[in-house]
């Protein structure tokens, strides 16, 4: 263990060592095509595309915990409701839901949902789909949208992954030092298809606290650098170049400041839990590592033979802990508006419980939070029964009328790709184009009305 944590060190303190070109996209605040001497050649026209690309923040557990047993949706209204198959927790705020808005949405939930703050739950929605597979070595395999996400080139025959694509189309437009995601948690992603290192909050904290005084000597080098870059920026650019270069100073004459006092800032860092995990995640947003960031929050586990499903309730609970701190840290270093934060695991769990009291792998539903700017609070989609000799015995996701979002027995998107569906609505809603949305995942349809318009 030893081993593997020195060596993920070693692999970050590489690309972020002093004098190195991420660590000085770091502290300037340029691009590193800039520094790599391919200045504007090294730009895609997709880095001018848009002003708003958003910082996506994803939890996932390799585990599929029952995110989708407690979540708004899959309470009843009254008893005569099919929902009043599924099993909910035997105890307080769990059996019997409790009623609390998602902006001005009303919803039934678990107790701890409603614990969040107003101003997050008005950004906030629960989207509901499948991903078709039930092992937990699928987890790959969904991060892949099941073969949907094609990579750069247009490929479907790639192991590019949702976050990579993500990153590949919005690092360059966001400025980010990293053009690849950056985990600090959970469990392994992989981009191009090789695995992404996970960089845990107390390594990191370590590399940045040695790194202060090397951080300080690149400060005082940085004004003469741009200044330099942007008289030939200014004469020679174009007008969307002047705009991006502009943009690119701007942000990062604030994120210098947030440099220099990098490691009083991660001081507060005491562990690699999820709380510190999304301490990190801003800090490192602050400072524009990467367009992506993956942790891991808990909501009971593989939870076969959690007979009274206690592990879920305490799980699910403490989950409200590590979002609402992911929410005031964004709030306190005024990032709320610059993310879209949401998990996605290999498959939910059964709704009714097995034998054992607990519950099994579900491909069929699949639950999922997400919040942010353009996330229109709400359901999205739903649940219909799967009957056997007459009898309820599962639930599946529903399919989805993409106009509203609601759930519709004849959706334009079928269950087959509310997978997909719910990806190309994640990438809007970061800013990427409904163009290379198309261009980059194949089938399904973007959720308008899943989105704020």
């Amino acid at each position: 263990m030893k081993h593997t944590i020195a060596r993920r060190t070693f692999l970050l303190k590489s690309a972020l060592s002093f004098g190195s070109l991420p660590m000085q996209s770091l502290v300037t605040g340029l691009p590193v095509s800039f520094l790599a001497g391919t200045g504007l050649a090294g730009l895609s026209n997709r880095a001018f595309a848009a002003d708003d690309y958003k910082y996506l923040i994803v939890s996932h557990m390799r585990t599929g915990d029952p995110i989708n047993a407690n979540m708004p949706g899959t309470y009843p209204a009254n008893n005569s409701d099919v929902l009043s198959n599924i099993d909910h927790p035997d105890a307080p705020g769990f059996k019997v839901p409790t009623d609390f808005k998602l902006g001005t949405v009303d919803v039934k939930a678990a107790a701890p949902w409603a614990t969040l703050p107003n101003d997050l739950r008005a950004r906030m929605g629960f989207w509901n789909h499948g991903t078709y597979v039930n092992a937990h070595t699928d987890f790959q395999a969904v991060r892949r949208f099941n073969g949907a996400v094609k990579d750069e080139k247009f490929s479907l025959n790639s192991k590019e992954e949702f976050d990579g694509f993500i990153s590949q189309e919005t690092a360059t437009g966001l400025g980010c030092v990293l053009k690849e995601p950056l985990s600090v948690g959970g469990n392994r992603i992989n981009y191009d298809g090789q695995a992404v290192p996970i960089f845990e909050p107390d390594a990191i904290k370590g590399l940045f606290a040695s790194n202060a005084g090397n951080i300080e000597r690149m400060i005082k080098a940085r004004d003469h650098f741009v200044d330099r870059n942007y008289r030939s920026i200014k004469n020679n650019g174009t007008p969307a170049q002047k705009k991006f270069f502009d943009r690119m100073v701007q942000s990062r004459q604030i994120a210098a400041t947030v440099s220099e006092e990098l490691s009083s800032r991660v001081s507060g860092i005491n562990g690699d839990d999820p709380a510190n995990q999304a301490k990190m995640i801003v800090a490192l947003i602050q400072v524009n590592v990467a367009p992506v960031y993956t942790f891991g929050i808990p909501f009971g586990g593989d939870n076969h033979q959690d007979n009274d499903l206690s592990d879920e309730v305490q799980e699910t609970t403490k989950a409200m802990e590590y979002i609402d701190t992911l929410w005031k840290e964004l709030k306190a270093a005024g990032k709320q508006n610059d993310v879209v934060v949401t998990s996605l695991n290999p498959f939910g769990r059964t709704l009714l419980r097995n034998s054992r009291g607990g519950r099994d792998h579900n491909g069929l539903h699949h639950g999922m939070f997400v919040f942010g700017q353009a996330i229109k609070p709400g359901i999205v989609g739903g649940l219909e029964p799967v009957r056997t000799g007459g009898k309820v015995t599962e639930f599946k996701a529903s399919a989805i009328q993409s106009n509203t979002g609601k759930a519709s027995s004849n959706g334009d998107i079928p269950f087959e790709e509310t997978l997909v569906s719910v990806g190309k609505t994640l990438a809007k809603a970061v800013g990427i184009s409904e163009e290379r949305i198309e261009k980059r995942l194949d089938g399904g349809k973007i959720i308008k009305g899943a989105l704020k318009s």
